[in-house]
């Protein structure tokens, strides 16, 4: 397996030995075991390009197992240059591969929940090799990008809440208090009959682009008024998260906390080892 580096409240992390500092992009992390957990079955990636947070599923010993295991399938990507999206497909269902082969005899088997952000050089419309966010999420782990001032939450939850927000039955505030909140509809693993392939969305890179990716834990506690107003506050990607993660505590920590902050100084270049692929080698299908 791979060795990972233990972070705040011995979440599961693996990350480069002091996060991620380049003149293109600047990566944060913070996470919590909250205000009533013991343990925190949480745990993240931030190695370029890939920004990935898992949340583990079935149980203090099963959580945190599932996500050891999705996280050292993940770890494939980490360093790499990434040209399609089945590349990201690929370690997303090795990772759940990963999960549904821990052996278990628990009542709750071994899940976890996903979503992340990697930065891929795709291909465009006019042959032309460009930066781009491929952002995925599997259960109700979520991604929100800030940019122009702007925070839309990118990802789509996979979650029985979500259902009843889309046909009128909940606001999304009453969601976020709703006891049903924490059932998931897709998952990796967890006993949940599932292809493990993620929901895909692709986004030209633009300088300025600021990324949360956080678990449940984070956005259950905080609404998206008070997460734009501390990603939009001027401070580090590092700070952010750290800020991100107290306001959740602050807002009652029921859950355990992670939040990745990925910053876009400028456009990157071109890596000198990147190719172009062939416009037939490469599928965006489920992206959009």
């Amino acid at each position: 397996m791979t060795e990972h580096v233990r972070a705040d409240a011995d979440a599961i992390a693996i990350r480069g030995e002091d996060g991620i500092r380049a003149s293109e992009v600047v990566v944060g992390a913070a996470t919590d075991v909250g205000r009533l957990r013991t343990i925190n079955e949480d745990g993240y990636l931030a190695i370029a390009p890939a920004f990935v947070v898992v949340d583990g599923m079935g149980g203090h010993a099963a959580g945190r197992m599932a996500t050891q295991v999705a996280l050292d399938s993940l770890y494939s990507l980490a360093g790499t240059i990434v040209t399609d999206v089945d590349t990201v497909v690929r370690a997303v269902v090795a990772a759940q591969e990963a999960i549904i082969a821990i052996p278990s005899h628990a009542a709750y088997l071994p899940g976890a929940t996903i979503a992340g952000v990697i930065l891929a050089w795709m291909v465009d419309e006019q042959g032309v090799m460009r930066p781009t966010w491929v952002i995925f999420n599997v259960g109700d782990a979520r991604v929100y990008l800030l940019r122009d001032d702007m925070l839309s939450q990118v990802t789509r939850d996979h979650s029985r809440v979500q259902i009843l927000i889309e046909t009128g039955e909940l606001t999304p505030e009453q969601a976020r208090r709703d006891p049903r909140r924490n059932i998931v509809t897709r998952a990796l693993g967890g006993g949940i009959a599932d292809s493990g392939v993620p929901d895909l969305y692709t986004v030209p890179v633009a300088a300025g682009d600021r990324f949360l990716i956080c678990s449940d834990g984070l956005s259950d506690e905080l609404d998206d008024e008070a997460i734009a107003t501390v990603l939009a506050a001027g401070c580090t990607a590092q700070r952010t998260a750290e800020l991100l993660v107290a306001a959740s505590l602050e807002g009652g920590g029921h859950d355990n906390t992670t939040a990745i902050v990925v910053d876009s100084l400028q456009v990157p270049a071109l890596p000198s080892t990147a190719h172009t692929p062939s416009l037939g080698g490469a599928s965006s299908q489920g992206a959009r």
